[in-house]
């Protein structure tokens, strides 16, 4: 298989991927009728996925919310992963991210860690979103070679002095594409995420509990999250938000740099803690009289020069932003920290090996960019449509490119080509959250988590969201890695049990370790099953035969991709 290109890169990345309403079209409230789930066998596929036993059902909601005499409705999918632990208490609601990606085989494939960590008393429930998967499909091409076609009209910001004004041209064309398509301009309406909170509602209604919202999101499921405490803050129990993607950010702002804004004290925690563990760090051993310093300056020397020395393999090119795209994914979890490190210690031996450096990184983004890819737009989609600003003017946008690449070194310039897409959009959504999340007062505290060293979203956005939304609880996990559970912490764990259990918050700005660094987790654990013990957690006895470290393999995957955006 030959190595991916760079614009290739760009093309999987692509396909990867209420207080105030729009207008002033009325919004059906609670009380639309339904008939309860019910829950039956899951497919195959998605029995494969699991780590604890599954139950799949629907249900029907409206399909357009702001339509009150419509009687179209939209079918739900669901998978629930039953409690543990019996009889169950109120069921827990989770989305993970993205947007646009298909939360069902993610609940599924955590089932295991989930139910320990929620303490096994809970019936655990997910669906795949608005514009995802098979529920309103959101896509602006008829087909994928279509999507690939105009996919490679981006690159990142900063891949050269032209990058900007290219991708922004590239960005109207993918924006014009998605305006005049007609499933796009039926669908795009109906997909944003004050729907998405509606539907949970639903779901809610639907289980026919209490009437009362428990719920985990984690990186774009803060954002859901945040809005479902703004539209329903009466109904609100016991809300975790989990890698907080800054709300405020992303509805109002072209740049969202805060997001980015822990990515380069990442990158230097990765050359510290390699250094800190050489026994798991192949760079360290490499490298025995380097300081992590030097070597976090060689890795950015080596980015400049493939940004003018590009080398060729295999009738491919590798090039700064393969490179970019490689050290973006990896630190999304320390499991994939092992996989930059073989990448970094191939690119810096002196002399380079080419062949093992494109191995490497043809095997790390091979199997990371497949799992995101998804086949149609719903991140773009989504996120557009949510997004308020709109303009046409590159002037008027530059700014904001400005701003996101001095948020970080790192990864300030992949954003470009999504935030001149939003700028440029022209579909409109039936309704967006407008309200100001300052003046959001809910039933029950959030509980808000940040990692420390987060590439993805930064704490400072769990830190601004704690203070802004009255009564939250800010609990810092000091772990590696896109949210909490990709560094598995038994203090975090046992706070989030005792959350879900009781609604007992820790006091605000507690601080949790990780019961390894890093790369000693990623090499020799503990693993989230060898620490269930610890949890009081234990397997059911007719839970599936899945070896155990079948289930150790199926988590580490799905928490590699957990939260990731289009791009």
């Amino acid at each position: 298989m030959p190595f991916t290109t760079s614009f290739q890169v760009t093309a999987l990345l692509l396909a990867a991927t209420v207080a105030n309403v729009h207008g002033q079209t009325p919004v059906r409230s609670r009380g639309y009728p339904t008939s309860g789930i019910k829950w039956q066998q899951c497919p195959d596929d998605l029995n494969d996925a699991a780590t604890l036993d599954v139950e799949c059902g629907t249900l029907a909601v409206p399909l357009d919310y702001t339509d009150v005499n419509s009687t179209e409705t939209l079918e739900l999918s669901l998978v629930k992963v039953p409690a543990v632990r019996k009889p169950a208490k109120n069921s827990i609601l989770f989305n993970f991210g993205g947007p646009g990606l298909e939360d069902r085989y993610s609940l599924a494939g955590l089932g295991d860690m989930l139910q320990a960590v929620t303490g096994g008393e809970h019936d655990l429930i997910t669906w795949d979103p608005r514009g995802t998967a098979n529920t309103l499909t959101f896509s602006c091409f008829a087909n994928a070679t279509e999507r690939a076609a105009l996919s490679q009209q981006f690159g990142l910001g900063n891949a050269s002095d032209v990058a900007r004004g290219a991708v922004w041209a590239g960005a109207k064309n993918f924006a014009d594409a998605c305006a005049n398509y007609p499933e796009a301009q039926k669908r795009g309406p109906l997909i944003s995420t004050a729907f998405t909170a509606r539907d949970a509602m639903q779901i809610v209604d639907a289980v026919e509990e209490d009437g009362l919202l428990r719920y985990w999101g984690l990186s774009y499921g803060t954002d859901l999250g945040v809005t479902l405490a703004a539209l329903f803050p009466d109904r609100i129990d016991k809300v975790i938000i989990d890698g907080v993607y800054s709300p405020i950010q992303y509805y109002n702002d072209w740049s969202e740099s805060e997001s980015g804004a822990s990515a380069d004290d990442t990158f230097t925690e990765f050359f510290r803690q390699c250094l800190s563990t050489p026994n798991a760090c192949q760079l360290a051993r490499t490298h025995p009289n380097a300081t992590a310093e030097q070597l976090e300056s060689a890795a950015y020397g080596l980015l400049d020069e493939l940004k003018y020395r590009p080398f060729a393999y295999d009738g491919s090119i590798v090039d700064y932003s393969v490179l970019k795209t490689a050290i973006r994914f990896s630190l999304y979890s320390p499991n994939s920290w092992l996989s930059l490190d073989r990448i970094l210690d191939a690119l810096l031996a002196e002399p380079r090996n080419e062949t093992v450096v494109a191995t490497e990184l043809l095997a790390y983004l091979s199997g990371s960019l497949a799992a995101t890819a998804g086949g149609n737009d719903a991140g773009i989609g989504i996120e557009c449509t949510d997004k308020r600003p709109r303009s046409d003017s590159f002037d008027v946008v530059n700014p904001a490119f400005d701003q996101s690449a001095a948020s970080s070194r790192l990864l300030g310039d992949i954003n470009t080509a999504i935030v001149a897409i939003c700028a440029q959009w022209r579909l409109e959504t039936r309704e967006r959250y407008n309200g100001d999340f300052t003046e959001v007062k809910t039933r029950k505290p959030l509980l808000v988590i940040g990692n420390t060293y987060d590439s993805a979203t930064s704490i400072k956005s769990a830190r601004n969201i704690s203070e802004t939304i009255e009564g939250s609880v800010l609990l810092e996990h000091g772990g590696v890695g896109h949210t909490s559970i990709s560094h598995p912490s038994l203090c975090t764990a046992k706070v989030t049990q005792a959350f879900f259990s009781n609604g007992t918050l820790p006091k605000h700005n507690t601080i949790c370790d990780t019961v390894a660094p890093p790369f000693q987790f990623a090499t020799s654990g503990p693993s989230w099953q060898e620490l269930f013990p610890e949890l009081g957690f234990e397997l059911p006895s007719t839970n599936s035969t899945k070896s155990t470290q079948k289930k150790r393999d199926i988590n580490a995957s799905v928490l590699g991709n957990i939260g990731r955006r289009g791009f």
